[in-house]
């Protein structure tokens, strides 16, 4: 698989793993009601809801799921490319809020959503995934100055 298809794959899959894990927490937390954080007491039913709520704990597995997923994307490829595309997951969300959780998304939302798909096309149209190759650069003793066309420490 090459790296393009490889990254998409794996950030689409951890992205879509965020948003339906934030789904689901939004989902269970709404119907526990309000939590007001200045009551001790709130902390303690906030912390141990994660655990028995089915739906808060299947929330926190996706987002680990993401995370393990966005620390793969980032061993192959650069911040600066995988960051801005895990901004999909507020497409995923939008879309989540609007059709399961009944949400009454705005224009304006809408709107915002779609400056963000235009953000991840131009990222995506990048076809330069990693530009500093770090293991290089630590078999040089840190002393590589110039890696793949980019300076070291300059963005």
């Amino acid at each position: 698989m090459g790296e393009n298809v490889k990254t998409f794959v794996v950030v689409f899959l951890a992205t879509l793993s965020a948003a339906v894990g934030e789904t689901l927490i939004s989902y269970a937390m709404k119907k526990n009601g309000q939590v007001d954080l200045m009551e001790l007491s709130q902390w303690h039913k906030l912390i141990f809801s994660v655990v028995r709520n089915p739906y808060i704990f299947v929330g926190v597995i996706l987002l680990g799921i993401f995370f393990f997923l966005y620390l793969a994307a980032l061993s192959w490829a650069d911040l600066s490319f995988v960051l801005p595309l895990t901004a999909l997951s507020y497409v995923f969300a939008a879309l989540l809020a609007k059709f399961f959780l009944k949400e009454d998304v705005s224009w304006y939302r809408l709107a915002g959503t779609l400056i963000i798909i235009i953000g991840i096309t131009l990222v995506a149209l990048d076809r330069r995934q990693q530009t500093v190759d770090y293991r290089e650069n630590v078999q040089n003793g840190g002393n590589s100055q110039e890696v793949q066309g980019t300076k070291k420490g300059r963005l």
